[in-house]
Protein backbone atom coordinates (compact mmCIF):
# COMPACT_ATOMS: atom_id res chain seq x y z
CA UNK A 1 0.00 0.00 0.00
CA UNK A 2 1.76 3.15 -1.21
CA UNK A 3 0.59 7.00 -1.51
CA UNK A 4 0.15 8.26 -5.46
CA UNK A 5 -2.02 11.36 -4.83
CA UNK A 6 -2.92 14.08 -2.50
CA UNK A 7 -5.52 16.88 -2.99
CA UNK A 8 -8.10 19.32 -1.77
CA UNK A 9 -9.77 19.84 -4.56
CA UNK A 10 -12.74 17.13 -4.83
CA UNK A 11 -12.87 17.08 -8.79
CA UNK A 12 -9.10 15.83 -9.18
CA UNK A 13 -9.08 12.96 -6.34
CA UNK A 14 -12.26 11.28 -8.32
CA UNK A 15 -10.80 12.01 -11.70
CA UNK A 16 -7.84 10.19 -10.47
CA UNK A 17 -9.68 7.44 -8.43
CA UNK A 18 -11.48 6.28 -11.76
CA UNK A 19 -8.55 6.93 -13.73
CA UNK A 20 -6.33 4.22 -12.08
CA UNK A 21 -9.03 1.97 -11.77
CA UNK A 22 -10.39 2.05 -15.24
CA UNK A 23 -6.73 1.15 -15.83
CA UNK A 24 -6.66 -1.70 -13.76
CA UNK A 25 -4.91 -0.31 -10.66
CA UNK A 26 -6.86 -1.09 -7.13
CA UNK A 27 -6.94 2.07 -5.16
CA UNK A 28 -8.04 2.94 -1.55
CA UNK A 29 -8.36 5.92 0.70
CA UNK A 30 -7.05 5.30 3.66
CA UNK A 31 -8.92 5.64 6.97
CA UNK A 32 -6.97 7.93 8.80
CA UNK A 33 -7.19 11.50 8.00
CA UNK A 34 -4.16 13.53 6.38
CA UNK A 35 -3.94 17.49 6.75
CA UNK A 36 -2.47 17.65 3.55
CA UNK A 37 -6.06 16.87 2.00
CA UNK A 38 -7.28 13.85 0.85
CA UNK A 39 -5.20 10.67 0.20
CA UNK A 40 -5.43 8.13 -2.53
CA UNK A 41 -3.32 5.01 -2.09
CA UNK A 42 -2.79 1.74 -4.42
CA UNK A 43 -3.10 -1.67 -2.71
CA UNK A 44 -0.34 -3.17 -4.98
CA UNK A 45 3.68 -1.78 -4.41
CA UNK A 46 4.76 -3.05 -7.82
CA UNK A 47 1.93 -0.91 -9.69
CA UNK A 48 3.39 2.79 -7.93
CA UNK A 49 5.83 3.01 -11.14
CA UNK A 50 2.30 2.75 -13.38
CA UNK A 51 0.26 4.71 -11.31
CA UNK A 52 2.65 7.93 -10.78
CA UNK A 53 2.95 7.64 -14.67
CA UNK A 54 -0.70 7.48 -15.41
CA UNK A 55 -1.45 10.12 -13.25
CA UNK A 56 1.04 12.67 -15.23
CA UNK A 57 0.29 11.21 -18.27
CA UNK A 58 -3.30 10.16 -19.22
CA UNK A 59 -1.74 8.12 -22.43
CA UNK A 60 0.09 6.31 -20.46
CA UNK A 61 -0.57 2.67 -20.81
CA UNK A 62 -0.20 0.70 -17.70
CA UNK A 63 1.85 -2.50 -18.06
CA UNK A 64 1.00 -4.42 -14.38
CA UNK A 65 -3.18 -3.90 -14.53
CA UNK A 66 -5.05 -6.72 -13.04
CA UNK A 67 -8.74 -7.24 -13.30
CA UNK A 68 -11.05 -6.90 -10.53
CA UNK A 69 -10.85 -11.02 -10.15
CA UNK A 70 -7.26 -11.09 -10.04
CA UNK A 71 -7.22 -8.61 -7.41
CA UNK A 72 -9.79 -10.63 -5.49
CA UNK A 73 -7.78 -13.71 -6.19
CA UNK A 74 -4.42 -11.71 -4.66
CA UNK A 75 -6.83 -10.66 -1.52
CA UNK A 76 -7.69 -13.54 -0.76
CA UNK A 77 -4.59 -15.33 -0.64
CA UNK A 78 -2.63 -12.61 1.33
CA UNK A 79 -5.64 -13.30 3.78
CA UNK A 80 -4.77 -16.78 3.54
CA UNK A 81 -1.40 -15.93 5.01
CA UNK A 82 -2.51 -13.64 7.45
CA UNK A 83 -4.23 -16.19 9.01
CA UNK A 84 -1.47 -18.37 9.36
CA UNK A 85 0.50 -15.49 10.22
CA UNK A 86 -1.97 -14.88 13.49
CA UNK A 87 -2.30 -18.68 13.92
CA UNK A 88 1.62 -19.07 14.20
CA UNK A 89 1.96 -16.13 16.48
CA UNK A 90 -1.03 -17.31 18.65
CA UNK A 91 0.65 -20.54 18.72
CA UNK A 92 4.15 -19.25 19.93
CA UNK A 93 2.77 -17.15 22.30
CA UNK A 94 0.81 -20.39 23.87
CA UNK A 95 4.10 -22.46 23.43
CA UNK A 96 5.91 -19.51 25.49
CA UNK A 97 3.25 -19.44 28.22
CA UNK A 98 3.27 -22.85 29.14
CA UNK A 99 6.99 -23.24 29.50
CA UNK A 100 7.14 -19.91 31.55
CA UNK A 101 4.42 -21.92 33.78
CA UNK A 102 6.60 -25.01 33.63
CA UNK A 103 9.80 -23.34 35.11
CA UNK A 104 8.01 -21.70 37.51
CA UNK A 105 6.17 -25.12 38.45
CA UNK A 106 9.79 -27.01 38.57
CA UNK A 107 11.60 -23.94 40.74
CA UNK A 108 8.37 -23.93 43.16
CA UNK A 109 8.60 -27.82 43.06
CA UNK A 110 12.42 -27.29 43.70
CA UNK A 111 12.30 -24.66 46.39
CA UNK A 112 9.82 -27.22 48.46
CA UNK A 113 11.68 -30.17 48.56
CA UNK A 114 15.02 -29.05 48.61
CA UNK A 115 15.39 -28.57 52.19
CA UNK A 116 14.18 -32.39 52.52
CA UNK A 117 17.48 -33.51 50.58
CA UNK A 118 19.94 -31.40 52.82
Amino acid sequence: MRQVFVTNIEVEYEDAWDRLSRAGIPVFEPSKPSKEGRVLCIWLAHQYDDAIELLHNPLHIVATAVTDEEFERIQAAAAVRMARTRDHAWEQSVNRHVAWASLLLLSGLVYITLPNWL
